[in-house]
């Protein structure tokens, strides 16, 4: 439940802006007594219908006072006189506030529910993934080894095995000659500094 009033309040700036108000309220009532006293025909009655007027517009003007917001304050609260300096309350900011505020309860609840439900998830996703790529290798498996089984020696090509075996023993060779090679570019380097700090 929202932290408000349940019933909106009515928000008028300044106390004058309240009895402004309520002259207009009270001169239409009186206009439309006029109008229909003239429709009617009995415009000399208007005396007697006054009295009832102004107790309808009392009571509804007492009704009406406590669901009265003035200057941000409700009407229940006391007057004082330092209140005339106060700076007039902004109802468009409370209502920023308070939206903020709604805002802000509801993201709360919603990052509280992806924290229950969101490692149960990402649990699962991780457990199928793994269990994919799992069966994945597993398949490949049986399958390289069908393959072997249905591979002997008999069908193996001796000048693709020839090849094979100069290529690794030139890999074997190749890392001998990059160390070497290495290890004299070390060295051109260390005596190339050292001719350049000779003087002529």
């Amino acid at each position: 439940m929202d932290a408000r009033e349940d019933l909106p309040k009515i928000s008028v700036e300044t106390e004058q802006d309240w009895r402004r108000l309520q002259r207009n309220v009270s001169t239409a009532f009186l206009d439309r007594l006029d109008l229909e006293l003239e429709s009617q025909g009995v415009s000399q009655d208007r005396e007697s219908f006054l009295p009832h007027i102004n107790q309808f517009l009392d009571t509804l003007f007492a009704i009406t006072r406590p669901n009265l917001r003035i200057n941000g304050r409700t009407t229940e609260e006391p007057y004082d006189d330092d209140d005339e300096e106060m700076e007039p309350f902004d109802e468009a900011l409370d209502r920023h506030i308070w939206s903020l505020s709604d805002q802000r309860l509801k993201w709360d609840r919603e990052i509280g529910g992806r924290r229950r439900t969101r490692p149960i998830e990402i649990e699962a996703l991780v457990q199928g993934v793994y269990t994919q790529h799992r069966s994945v290798d597993m398949d490949i498996d049986a399958n390289q080894e069908s393959y072997l089984s249905d591979l002997d020696d008999s069908q193996l090509d001796p000048a693709m095995e020839e090849t094979f075996v100069n290529a690794v023993t030139m890999s074997a060779q190749l890392s001998q000659s990059i160390s070497m090679q290495y290890e004299r570019a070390n060295r051109f380097t260390a005596v190339s500094s050292e001719v350049k700090t000779l003087k002529p």
